[in-house]
């Protein structure tokens, strides 16, 4: 429940006890914030911290030599894990965890890389291990995704990569995740037969990359949710990135909007692929779960990223501008409404799209996952780009002034 006045907050236990104008309590420790905003941890829906720093290591980023190709990122990242190990790859994962942690993010969605030819479940140990190594930071789930998928070997590993990153004491559920049924796989049926196939057999949910634009995409959206409702699998899939919804016409726009809210369908958009012509006021107008993703952080695919929902929250403003012949739309994002919009994405539309929703927020009950900014309000807080003056997990002051506190260290 958000609030617009200044109130006191107690935490009891890793939980928000009270919250009044005036607590009358004793603490061992007393944050004084002094009228400016109390927020909770940031939800980071879409990342990929299992390929995080692989274009580091050089004085300029690797691969990042000539125009972007995505043909030549496939073969580059096939490379690059056939030489890492499991330690390589954790110690990676750990460094990205603790840098979304000292920006304010408590809860992530990892989308993490298998594949049956060449490395294998390596990368799903790693994100695993790094999952549970930093518990005590940050609440992850895990998508194993495998980029093939009809094939029996490639459902196979990816039921062993669900079993394995659901096996720790980890509550959060791992999810079924892949990428592209027309453009990567030629395949639209099949491929989501074998999405379903793995997802119903392990049931759990789906995360998936939906990244073809056009009417091409707009197809697959539709034939995605038509085998969710055929697999009662309704509010248990998420569809990332959606590219085509900013190119399809008004009628088609409308009904998949209205098969979204019919399949209790999550969209899950990143601020470093998001076209300026989304459709992400229609989206949240229309009551569907938008949800935001930093995405890549110093990757081949991305050479820059900060795992910061803040920052990404600015970006997205800027490239929502839209144009004097969507005068409607015109700086919408500009304004207090649309920034208020933006705000949601990271916080409380990301905790619909995980899940999470009753037990997010700061609300008596809830676990005390919040940031302290250095600015009044969500809005102040992306265009000044806010100190986080101290993040807290389950209670626990885990990070002061934009840095992870050492004893919370969990990187070499």
């Amino acid at each position: 429940m958000a609030r617009d006045q200044v109130v006191d907050i107690a935490i009891d236990d890793g939980v928000i006890a009270e919250i009044d104008d005036a607590v009358e309590r004793t603490a061992d420790r007393e944050i004084q914030v002094g009228g400016d905003l109390v927020g909770p941890g940031f939800v980071d829906s879409h990342m990929h911290i299992d390929k995080s720093f692989a274009a580091c290591g050089r004085r300029h980023p690797k691969g990042n030599d000539s125009a972007f190709d995505f043909r030549e990122i496939m073969p580059r990242e096939e490379e690059y894990f056939a030489e890492m190990t499991v330690d390589e790859i954790t110690e990676n994962a750990l460094k990205d965890i603790e840098m979304a942690v000292a920006a304010g993010t408590t809860y992530i969605r990892t989308h993490v890389a298998v594949n049956h030819e060449t490395f294998g479940l390596q990368n799903v140990e790693a994100v695993t291990r790094a999952r549970d190594v930093a518990a005590n930071l940050v609440d992850i789930q895990i998508v194993p995704a495998a980029r093939h998928i009809p094939s029996e070997e490639s459902k196979q590993i990816l039921h062993d990569a669900i079993e394995l990153a659901s096996g720790s004491e980890s509550p959060e559920p791992a999810l079924v995740g892949g990428s592209d049924p027309a453009g990567a796989n030629k395949d639209i049926e099949r491929t989501l037969k074998a999405w379903f196939d793995v997802a119903t057999k392990q049931d759990v949910g789906l995360d998936v990359h939906i990244q073809d634009g056009g009417t091409l995409g707009g197809y697959t959206l539709d034939r995605l949710h038509e085998y969710t409702e055929a697999n009662g699998y309704e509010d248990r899939v998420t569809a990332s990135h959606c590219y085509c919804l900013s190119h399809l016409p008004n009628h088609h726009l409308d009904r998949l909007i209205d098969q979204f809210t019919e399949s209790d369908m999550n969209i899950v958009t990143c601020y470093q692929s998001t076209r300026p012509t989304m459709p992400v006021r229609k989206l949240l107008e229309s009551n569907v779960t938008l949800a935001h993703g930093t995405d890549n952080d110093r990757d081949f695919v991305f050479p820059h990223g900060n795992a910061d929902s803040l920052e990404g929250a600015l970006i997205e403003s800027n490239k929502l501008h839209g144009d004097r012949t969507f005068v409607e739309d015109y700086r919408w994002f500009d304004s207090n409404e649309g920034l208020d919009q933006l705000w949601e994405m990271i916080t409380e539309q990301g905790a619909r799209a995980l899940g999470i929703e009753d037990r997010y927020g700061v609300s008596e009950g809830n676990p005390a996952d919040l940031v302290v900014f250095d600015e009044p309000s969500p809005q102040w807080a992306i265009i000044a780009q806010a100190t986080r003056r101290f993040v807290l997990k389950n209670g626990a002051v885990v990070a002061e002034d934009g840095e992870l506190l050492p004893e919370y260290s969990v990187s070499e």
